[in-house]
């Protein structure tokens, strides 16, 4: 009988290959916790700073949260052992990802450089675990190569802005990042002949952090009301509505995204996951204006605001609706391949209409109008799903 391992070479997992479904482990769950604070405190932050140079600023600091996110995500996709290894580097993983929440509310400002250092430090463990990959299974070395490459150059760009003063900090910052996205894209002719990612664990992966920035969408409102003195009618209202904006959006993305794969090909796995950025953006933001307006004491909705709020609703829209055209389609699929994104794309183009013509629209008149949105996708969804026929049960026999 073969002994498990306590500390295991990393190998090429080839699940897919051999018709393995993979689940989500209790190590990776919580490994996600960690970053449920660190969205907290962005999506904070954005509230008390709305402005076009706010939006700017969180998708600058929310990038990087992402990407090491990804990082142990993929990581764990091609090489997740069941060893003590597995655990230890999981947990060094964390430590940089609690830092980056350390310094996230001002890390424009103030604590910039110990954002670009906690980021710089994620970075440097995902680039230990791509070469520990890549030396064990020489499959793997070129991706690997690369990875320490471009990822690498980031590095350097990160821990050499804590040199130089702002703005020239943020712009490092930025294109460190843009090396970080573009470097994947330049192995995918060598990943095209190394085992398919898993269409059963992935899915579910992306759909966890979907989660955790839908619940910081619901703990941004209570975090609103309660900040209330005294409560309102009006309050309540806006509470409810922007409750039922994250249940609307967690319906239209579980219904028509999450349950399917994505298609089989070079180019369909890094689209699929780079679709998600803009869309866990925009629902961050989203939470991030209306707690921005239920916290507010006044029953006035600034122009900022409520951009913030219909072009977060739009761009979670669209999104969904662009992954909704890298995804499989079975052949009992209900939904229509063109009708059903099409909707989406509508609705996303009408919520910055609503943020166009609004400029007299309350809280409750805007939230409300955009839930109206959504909730004809949610029709269709239910529409669609609820006409299909049962599968005939199977008589024993």
């Amino acid at each position: 009988m073969t002994k498990r391992q306590w500390w295991a070479k990393p190998r090429l997992r080839t699940d897919e290959e051999e018709d393995r479904e993979r689940r989500v482990g209790w190590l990776e769950l919580f490994f996600d916790l960690v970053f449920v604070v660190v969205v907290a405190e962005l999506s904070h932050s954005l509230a008390e700073h709305i402005s076009l140079a706010g939006v700017i600023g969180f998708i600058l600091l929310f990038i990087p949260v992402w990407w090491i996110w990804i990082g142990g995500t993929f990581y764990n996709e091609r090489f997740e052992t069941n060893d003590v290894s597995n655990r230890v580097f999981v947990f060094l993983q964390m430590l940089p990802v609690a830092a980056l929440a350390v310094f996230a509310h001002d890390a424009l400002g103030e604590t910039s450089t110990g954002f670009a250092l906690a980021y710089a430090a994620g970075r440097v463990i995902i680039i230990t675990l791509w070469l520990r990959g890549g030396w064990h299974d020489q499959r793997f070395r070129p991706v690997s190569n690369r990875y320490a490459i471009g990822f690498g150059l980031s590095f350097l760009l990160f821990v050499t802005s804590v040199f130089v003063p702002p703005p020239v900090r943020f712009w490092l910052w930025g294109l460190g990042l843009l090396i970080d996205l573009v470097t994947p894209m330049t192995t995918l002719h060598i990943q095209a002949r190394l085992p398919h990612f898993s269409t059963s664990r992935l899915p579910e992966r992306l759909g966890l952090f979907v989660i955790i920035v839908l619940g910081e969408t619901l703990v941004g409102v209570v975090r609103g009301v309660a900040a209330q003195h005294h409560l309102t009618l009006a309050t309540m209202l806006t509470g409810g509505l922007g409750m039922a904006l994250g249940f609307g959006l967690w319906w239209v993305y579980f219904d028509f995204v999450a349950r399917r794969q994505f298609k089989r090909g070079r180019w369909w796995p890094i689209t699929w996951t780079y679709l998600h950025l803009p869309l866990l953006m925009g629902i961050v933001a989203a939470g991030a204006g209306v707690n921005n307006v239920v916290a507010s004491e006044t029953t006035a909705l600034s122009a900022e605001t409520r951009w913030l709020i219909s072009g977060a609703v739009a761009a979670a829209l669209i999104f969904t609706g662009l992954i909704e055209l890298v995804l499989q389609r079975r052949e009992d699929e209900p939904t229509h391949p063109q009708l059903s994104p099409a909707l989406k794309f509508a609705a996303g183009l009408g919520a910055i209409g609503v943020a166009g013509i609004g400029q007299d629209f309350g809280p409750i008149i805007l939230l409300s109008l955009l839930m109206g949105l959504i909730i004809i996708q949610m029709i269709y969804g239910a529409y669609v799903w609820f006409r299909q026929p049962l599968a005939e049960p199977m008589l024993e026999t």
